[in-house]
């Protein structure tokens, strides 16, 4: 019975924390634009959707338009780069600092 309590306070937090990411989306793509503009042009029209936890990581999915696949986001250091905006996001914004993180791209 604690795992299932566990898992739910988890679920909620994962929900909050995707929720909390989308409403500040245009702030996260601002960081970005400082990296890359290509980068920050493909994801304006991008959402979170995800958070997921593995062996301390987080993965946050990103939904993106198939488009954009074409243009080049799956290259390691465009996931590196949106990794380091949500990162420094929340840490400038909360003073929260964040584990790892990994960024999937999905349509």
């Amino acid at each position: 019975m604690e795992q299932k309590q566990h898992r739910l306070g988890y679920d909620d937090f994962a929900e909050q924390f995707v929720s909390v990411l989308s409403d500040h989306w245009s702030d996260i793509i601002r960081i970005i634009e400082r990296q890359s503009p290509r980068v920050s042009s493909l994801l304006r029209v991008a959402i979170p959707t995800n958070l997921k936890r593995i062996n301390g990581t987080w993965r946050i999915q990103i939904a993106v338009r198939r488009i954009s696949q074409r243009d080049g986001l799956q290259s390691p250091r465009d996931n590196e780069i949106v990794a380091q905006a949500i990162r420094l996001w929340a840490h400038s914004e909360a003073q929260f600092r964040l584990p790892r993180i990994t960024i999937e791209f999905v349509i």
